[in-house]
């Protein structure tokens, strides 16, 4: 095939994609990609994605973003907070291991791993056992902290049928769907981003309060309860 043609074809599949009114392309070495850009981060999905709506009437919508692949049943929840790190300190207190760390594009991310097992009448305490580990969602949560804000990143994968997961960050669903989108994200400037104890509602000295306690519960000085 010589430059002409490799040229044309180029030039049409440039024309069809900006024809489809969405941001799919598709990648040299492998399926389709979704760019996103909202109001603190941008980057590539792997995968064809769309946006779910916010609630508009949430004080902080502009600061949430979600996309889902509705093919593979996976939901991307994203938000931005000043003082997020309470968040991250609240899923360990919980029992959730502490995050592995990973430079992209030089910005660390800590990175969290937990399941979930869909609720409902089979599901109680004396089934708990047979619990088929079909039904396991897989949860990963992303967040790094910039000049005093969590940019955070919710990865829920309800169809464990079809990726392929253990948790790890070196599994198939981490290295083909996880780190290409956070070796793609750009973050923004967040000044503006909404304090964490606005967003849970809370007046400023509470918070200081919880977070006191938190940190005392960190050090083994008091049993969280």
């Amino acid at each position: 095939m010589n430059n002409k043609k490799i040229a044309i074809i180029a030039a049409v599949l440039v024309i069809i994609i900006a024809s489809l009114g969405a941001s799919y392309a598709f990648s040299l070495f492998g399926g389709p990609t979704t760019d996103f850009d909202n109001q603190f981060m941008s980057g590539k999905f792997t995968g064809e994605v769309t946006q779910n709506k916010i609630d508009q009437n949430l004080s902080f919508a502009e600061w949430t973003d979600s996309y889902t692949d509705k093919e593979r049943n996976i939901t991307y929840n994203m938000s931005c907070i000043k003082g997020g790190s309470f968040l991250t300190d609240m899923y360990q207190l919980q029992g959730m291991a502490a995050p592995e760390v990973r430079n992209f594009n030089n910005v660390p991310w800590n990175i969290f791993y937990s399941q979930a097992v869909p609720t409902n009448d089979s599901n109680d305490s004396a089934n708990s056992s047979a619990i088929d580990n079909s039904s396991i969602i897989h949860v990963y949560i992303c967040q790094a902290n910039v000049d005093g804000v969590s940019y955070m990143i919710n990865i829920i994968a309800y169809d464990n049928e079809s990726i392929e997961c253990d948790g790890t960050l070196y599994c198939k669903y981490f290295k083909e769907d996880i780190q290409p989108l956070l070796e793609s994200i750009t973050l923004k400037d967040a000044k503006k981003a909404p304090q964490m104890y606005k967003v849970l509602n809370m007046s400023k000295e509470d918070f200081n309060s919880l977070q006191d306690y938190i940190e005392q519960v960190k050090a083994g000085n008091v049993t969280a309860q």
